[in-house]
């Protein structure tokens, strides 16, 4: 949430009015004009910079329009009049105030009729805690089309410091003005004067064929006489966006009890035990990936779980073999792939092809090829089916032997459970049998572990 001009500790981003903010650094904006208003002796005109004053920074409608079409909102507390004055430099050097339209900026026209309101307002029902029987506001709100202009709104106030004055232009064309605004009232007084309403716009360029309204929208809102601007946002918080905001002045973060930064402390402590849970989990579920992935993912995540089986894996050559497993009196050379079917001959002829290159380079000892192929990837491991029939009698011919990552998954499941050790998974390599199974059926989640590291960082934050 950014706040534009006072201070309160409600706002993660603050602004004052000579600061230049960034709206994306936001999804809720206020704009408390009011605020400027009573504070415009401190600021110069937006487009003086040599001033001993800075100049009030604002951004330009460009910024507004992509900011509402991001699905952002705006906030705008409302001043007394669309007119007030910033201090500036004439051509001499002198200074003089200018009249600064603090509505400029937005791309949308908005005036003050400075008419009597009347004490008699009409609001729509979710708004009529804000206009209650204390409200009254002798202004009237008028909203209308705005010229296209992207930019920033304010231009040099000074009359030009020679020659003729400029020619009067003609009415612009509607292709000039931003599109139509969607105006939906809030309040209005007893003689159907606006005093409050929100504002969307359409999208520039059609979308599906049609012009679709911003998601965000831009909130016009009298000042309450009884209620402050840290009232006027805890206000607007809790009543239109649903938010518990603790009722307490800003100056109480200052006063603590000894024990509350010690609390704190063992918070930021969870935190840090949370994340590194997190990170874990994380980790963890990467390898889930040989259960779905192709070739190029599993000949990078099938070494890494080999190795955290203990497994010493290296001499992957580019183009030729996945790599090998390197035993004290063995090595299994690799071939390693996914396929959306069944096991085929042409991988079994790859590993042959591996074999015999470490043959011809005199790479490893005792030679055994080893495919590790993720069938049917597509399908719930569960449901994949493998039949040996077509392929165990070629791979028996050349002593190589076929290890499912299926398969390969529940034997890092029980290793990671301690049922198994690494001495075990080589007794499983080093064993008789060619197809290379798993002890145990396939470890599943029971799905909570997110789920409950969700509810403390929540309770955690509720503390904070």
């Amino acid at each position: 949430m950014l706040v534009k001009g006072p201070e309160t500790a409600l706002a993660d981003v603050q602004a004052d009015w000579d600061e230049e903010e960034n709206l994306i650094d936001s999804n809720l904006a206020f704009y408390d004009l009011k605020h400027l208003q009573h504070r415009n002796y401190e600021f110069a005109y937006p487009t003086f910079d040599s001033l001993s004053k800075d100049p009030v920074q604002l951004p330009s409608k460009g910024d507004v329009i992509n900011y509402l079409h991001g699905g952002n909102d705006i906030v705008i507390r409302l001043p007394n009049t669309s007119k007030f004055h910033l201090e500036g430099e004439d051509h001499d050097g002198n200074e003089e105030w200018f009249e600064f339209n603090p509505f400029a900026w937005l791309p949308i026209g908005v005036g003050l009729n400075e008419e009597k309101s009347g004490d008699l307002v009409t609001a729509e029902p979710e708004w009529e805690w804000y206009f209650d029987d204390d409200f009254h506001w002798e202004t009237v709100l008028q909203l209308g089309a705005a010229i296209r202009n992207t930019g920033s709104g304010y231009h040099d106030p000074r009359p030009p410091k020679s020659g003729p004055a400029p020619k009067s232009r003609s009415m612009p064309p509607p292709s000039a003005y931003f599109p139509s605004p969607s105006i939906q009232e809030l309040a209005s007084n007893n003689v159907n004067g606006l005093l409050a309403a929100t504002v969307k716009f359409r999208s520039e360029r059609p979308i599906n064929g049609g012009f679709k309204e911003s998601d965000g929208q831009i909130y016009f809102l009298p000042p309450h006489p009884s209620r402050d601007s840290g009232e006027f946002i805890r206000g607007i918080l809790e009543r239109e966006y649903g938010f518990d905001v603790e009722h307490q002045p800003d100056w109480v973060e200052h006063y603590a009890l000894p024990n509350e930064d010690e609390f704190r402390n063992r918070i930021e402590q969870i935190e840090m035990e949370i994340s590194d849970i997190e990170s874990g989990v994380q980790e963890a579920r990467r390898y889930r990936s040989i259960l779905f992935e192709g070739d190029d993912e599993l000949e990078e995540m099938v070494p890494e779980v080999l190795r955290r089986l203990g497994l010493d894996v290296d001499g992957e050559v580019p183009g030729g073999r996945d790599g090998a497993i390197k035993l004290e009196d063995q090595t299994f050379i690799l071939e390693i792939t996914g396929q959306s079917d069944g096991v085929d001959h042409q991988k079994i002829r790859q590993l042959e092809d591996h074999l015999d290159d470490t043959a011809s380079e005199g790479y490893g000892t005792n030679r055994t090829g080893l495919l590790i192929f993720n069938h049917f990837k597509y399908r719930d491991p569960t449901n994949r089916q493998l039949t040996t029939a077509n392929f165990k009698d070629r791979l028996e011919k050349r002593d190589c032997k076929l290890l499912t990552t299926v398969d390969l998954y529940q034997i890092l499941c029980d290793y990671e459970r301690e049922e198994i050790d690494t001495e075990h998974v080589v007794g499983m390599l080093t064993s008789g049998d060619t197809i290379i199974r798993a002890n145990n059926p396939l470890c599943q989640s029971a799905g909570q572990t997110e789920s409950r590291l969700g509810r403390l960082r929540r309770r955690l934050s509720e503390i904070m």
